[in-house]
Order: structure tokens, then C-alpha cells, then sequence
């Protein structure tokens, strides 16, 4: 199924900005369907391609679009901005791909893909990791014992034959691919694997018809080489479970290498008020303020309580109230201003060992600021949060 919306290289003004000499070998391979469509594609590289012509097939998708084609323009349109020119210009570089003075960002992505097209797919890889968001934590079963990630195991076969067998077993299909990312710090993986099928309607010309297929879906898990943990994110819980006794068996010697333990407790927003906002002491770090709180006050009928404003302390503090310290506070939505950039991002916090914020570089120092005001539960306080969760009825 096609992931990619064509409407952008619809617009001839965008099939321009790619040189022909470039254009036209991405479509070469797909000379015969242009045909179909009364299409006349150059046979010289420094020929002219008729933009507006050619912009008016992508621009009415059916179901004869080569999906090779539809995967090549969702790649080079998504990754070939002026914002990404200088990583472009680099991955160019890796691919021993010759450039000129007057190369665009989405001549480059084209020649990229010519060259190496798995090059721009890991590149999306990155770009997906960092927007995912809501991750299940992992503590180390034996804390003292850290795995150096040149130590971890480079072949992911083995690993990538048990996870194969679970979602076959799950009805999803075989060819699960595991793929490894190195950074600073941690370890990324993502795992591709298959959905359930589905059958959705469909047409075909004047006919009405049916599409079967295999939706596809990618799961992150992070090792945090520096914490000591694994961070997991997956639709299914059950999946969850899967990934942390898999890559502990394959990857770091052990089935339960990793275990469940609370990570995140919301009490110094109850012990400091205002001040477990301070953030003067983070490299990094610009402002954080407090957005939403919500409260579970237990009892017979289950009673939550949600307090939500853009400044929430200030906003209390306008009605002479605080934060309450009875009810157990089971989640808090934070605002983080980092440094040299424009736009806050939203942390959510839930006591448990779940977290939902955008991972990366940045993600770092989001994670040592939580640390650092005592949102992190330390090896001795994480038995008291677990058995004052349990009791809050959480």
C-alpha cells in the first residue's frame, strides 16, 4: 500500500528543483508504466522532462503506480529539504557521489537513491526513532554489571530467527529485520516486523474489488549504556515482554538480564513545589514549566482528579492553592525549553516506569534533568514508590 502522499511532486515547480540528468534515470526503470500513461520519457539525460505533464500522473495515483516508484518519491520528498542539504551533502560524500555548485537538497536525495537507496531508508529510520515518544523502562537486574557497546554482538540473526518464530506465532507473518544504531550513549534498535492482515475495499477502474495485505509496523528499544537500562517501545504490551527476555537471551546473556521496577515517581512536585522545576543547573536546558497534573485520590469509586493550565503553578498560586499532597499523582505533562531551539516540547511523566517524550540527542538531557530533581527513582526509594503506587491503586 502506498505510504506516501504524491501531492508535493505533483506541483511542477517541485520537479524542476531536480535536474534532469537526475530526474530521468529515477525514471527510467519505470519507462513502460509513463508510456501507459501517454507519457514520453526522455532518452538523452540533458534532455527537458515536461514538468507539468509529468506532475499531472502523480498527481491522480492509481492502482497501476509502480510502488517501487511511490517508495522512491516518499524518500527523496520527505528527506530531501534545504534543512537536511548539509547531512544529504555528507551521505553524498560516504557514496563517493560526485556533486556541483549548483546541487539542490532534492538532487541530492535523488543521486543518493540511484546509488544506494538503503542509505536514505536508515536515514528515515532516524528521523521515525526520534519521534517516537512513550517508552516502557527496564532496570538492570544486577546494577553493577554494565554490557560496553562494543562488547554487544554485531550479528542480529539469531535474534531476528526468535523474534521471526513469535510473530509467526502471532499470526503476523515472517521476515522480521532488526536494525542497529550506535550513538552517544546508547543503543537504538528497530525491529520491522508484520501486523494482522487486512482486507479493505478498494477499486479497480469502474469496478468495485477488495485490497489483501500485510500492514507493517516498527518497534524501538534502546539500551542506555550510562543508566544502565532498557527502553521499549511497542504497541502490545505482550510484545514488550517478548523484546526485553529476547535481546536480553541474544543480546546481553540473559532472559532477565532486565526487570520491571518503578522508574518515575511525581512526589517532588509534592516535597518542592516550584523549585522541582529548576533547571538552572542542567547544561542544556532553558525552562520548564508544569502543564498538567493529574490525581488519584483511591477510595471505592476510583477518583481521578485532572488540574491543567499553561503555567500551572502560577495558576494555583491565583487561587491560593497548591499542589494537593494527599492524593497520589499518577501523571504530570511537563513544558521543556531547551537550548537553541524555538519551540517547547512536551514531556509526559507517568509514576510507574513509563515516560513519553521525543528521544534523541536532546533526550538526554531531559533524562538528567528528571534525575536530578528526583523524578528517578535511585535503587533504594524504588521499593517505597512501588509499594505506595500499589496501595494508591495504580
Amino acid at each position: 500500500m502506498a505510504r506516501f502522499n504524491l501531492k508535493s511532486f505533483a506541483q511542477p515547480e517541485i520537479l524542476k528543483k531536480i535536474k534532469s540528468a537526475n530526474l530521468i534515470p529515477l525514471l527510467e526503470p519505470f519507462r513502460m508504466f509513463l508510456k501507459m500513461k501517454e507519457f514520453a520519457l526522455p532518452s538523452c539525460a540533458d534532455q527537458e522532462i515536461d514538468a507539468t505533464a509529468l506532475g499531472a500522473i502523480l498527481a491522480q495515483p492509481d492502482e497501476d503506480m509502480p510502488g517501487d516508484l511511490v517508495e522512491a518519491l516518499h524518500l527523496i520528498g520527505s528527506l530531501g529539504s534545504d534543512e537536511r542539504f548539509d547531512e544529504l551533502l555528507d551521505m553524498a560524500t560516504a557514496n563517493q557521489i560526485e556533486t556541483d555548485g549548483e546541487v539542490t537538497a532534492l538532487d541530492l536525495a535523488t543521486q543518493i537513491w540511484l546509488k544506494n537507496p538503503e542509505a536514505l531508508e536508515r536515514k528515515e529510520h532516524e528521523e521515525f526513532f526520534q519521534k517516537r515518544k512513550s517508552f516502557e523502562s527496564f532496570r538492570a537486574a544486577n546494577p553493577e554489571v554494565v554490557i560496553a557497546i562494543d562488547d554487544l554482538p554485531v550479528d542480529l540473526s539469531a535474534l531476528e530467527e526468535s523474534l521471526d518464530a513469535y510473530f509467526l506465532a502471532k499470526k503476523r507473518g515472517v521476515g522480521c529485520r532488526v536494525t542497529r544504531k550506535d550513538s552517544a550513549g546508547e543503543v537504538r534498535f528497530l525491529i520491522e516486523h508484520g501486523q494482522p492482515c487486512k482486507r479493505e475495499p478498494s477499486r479497480k477502474g469502474p469496478r468495485s474489488t477488495s485490497t489483501f495485505f500485510r500492514p507493517e509496523k516498527t518497534d524501538v528499544v534502546i539500551y542506555d549504556v550510562v543508566h544502565n537500562e532498557l527502553r521499549i517501545n511497542a504497541s502490545a504490551f505482550a510484545d514488550v515482554r517478548e523484546y526485553r527476555a529476547l535481546f536480553g537471551r541474544h543480546i546481553f546473556g540473559g532472559e532477565d538480564r532486565f526487570v520491571f521496577s518503578e522508574k518515575y515517581t511525581l512526589d517532588p512536585l509534592k516535597k518542592d513545589g516550584r523549585a522541582a522545576l529548576n533547571c538552572r543547573d542542567i547544561p542544556g536546558m532553558d525552562k520548564v514549566d508544569l502543564r498538567e497534573v493529574e490525581y488519584s485520590w483511591g477510595g471505592a469509586f476510583e477518583h481521578f482528579e485532572i488540574h491543567r493550565a499553561e503555567g500551572l503553578f502560577h495558576a494555583l498560586a491565583l487561587i491560593q492553592r497548591d499542589i494537593e499532597k494527599e492524593p497520589h499523582i499518577r501523571k504530570a505533562v511537563f513544558r521543556i525549553k531547551l537550548e537553541g531551539e524555538k519551540k517547547s516540547r512536551t514531556v509526559t511523566i507517568k509514576a510507574g516506569n513509563k515516560s513519553g517524550y521525543n528521544r534523541g540527542e536532546e533526550a538526554m538531557v531531559i533524562e538528567d534533568s528528571l534525575r536530578a530533581r528526583g523524578f528517578v527513582l535511585t535503587e533504594e526509594t524504588a521499593h517505597d514508590a512501588q509499594a505506595d503506587a500499589a496501595l494508591a491503586g495504580d
